[in-house]
């Protein structure tokens, strides 16, 4: 025979159902942290899981005055990495990730050659790496920098003494600098000299009196020629051997 929802209920059953109730919830928060998985089992810390479909975590009250990761994940050991994301076979990927936050493994695309172990895409900056070196390549070519109507790798500086990109040989007879193609500098050109002068004065910011000047006749005057350049604060003098008879082009290059 059913029980009767509605009738009378001793005090002792309504005790016994209460503890039983407590009893439960302090089973459940208990159990360790779950999230969804793709094909609905529990994500739990320390097993393996494997699903046929992607799998996501996502926040949707984040603080913007307290903003909060997705995911995070710490290693307390610094001989493995904190993450670790593969594509493909994974026959090549390294086993040994000490001293690294975030590791990640792509075979090579078979077409192009260009599988990506991380890929960073923003419309600002796609990845960005900060500390004493910032971002170091190593491998068959360091850093490949591709610029598509933008220039593919960019060393910024203000100082007068440290370099926005440094190019060093591993010897002191080693190659520094290999260029292909044309070279552009902002430090040279070409100017002219009018009919009946011997001399030019180029302003040019950043000069000094020890700055390495170079120029040479940009034009075929018979028996004139560059006999020096002097440079100066903030510009330098180009003088010709004899006054040329027509408008005649110098060209410069101008080192430090």
């Amino acid at each position: 025979m059913a029980s009767d929802p509605n009738a009378p209920r001793s005090r002792r059953a309504l005790l016994a159902a209460a503890a039983g109730g407590a009893a439960a919830f302090a089973a459940t928060t208990a159990l360790p942290l779950t999230a969804a998985a793709a094909d609905g089992d529990p994500v739990l810390v320390g097993a393996e899981h494997t699903g046929g479909s992607e799998t996501s975590l996502v926040i949707t009250s984040a603080d913007p005055l307290d903003p909060q990761a997705a995911f995070r994940a710490h290693n307390t050991d610094a001989d493995a990495a904190g993450v670790i994301g593969a594509s493909g076979d994974e026959t090549l990927a390294s086993e040994d990730t000490p001293f690294t936050g975030v590791y990640g493994w792509s075979v090579a695309d078979p077409v192009d050659a260009i599988g990506s172990g991380v890929w960073g895409d923003s419309p600002d900056s796609g990845v960005v790496g900060t500390g004493s070196v910032g971002v170091l390549g190593l491998g068959g070519v360091g850093v490949w920098g591709d610029g598509s109507g933008a220039p593919g790798v960019i060393g910024d500086s203000d100082s007068a003494t440290v370099a926005g990109v440094l190019a060093r040989g591993a010897t002191a007879t080693g190659l520094g600098l290999s260029v292909v193609g044309k070279a552009k500098f902002s430090r040279s050109g070409r100017h002219t000299i009018g009919a009946g002068r011997s001399s030019l004065t180029i302003a040019l910011n950043g000069t000094t009196s020890g700055s390495k000047v170079f120029a040479v006749l940009n034009s075929n005057r018979s028996g004139r020629y560059v006999r020096a350049v002097v440079p100066t604060t903030n510009s330098f003098t180009v003088y010709l051997n004899a006054a040329v008879t027509s408008a005649s082009y110098v060209a410069w290059f101008v080192l430090d």
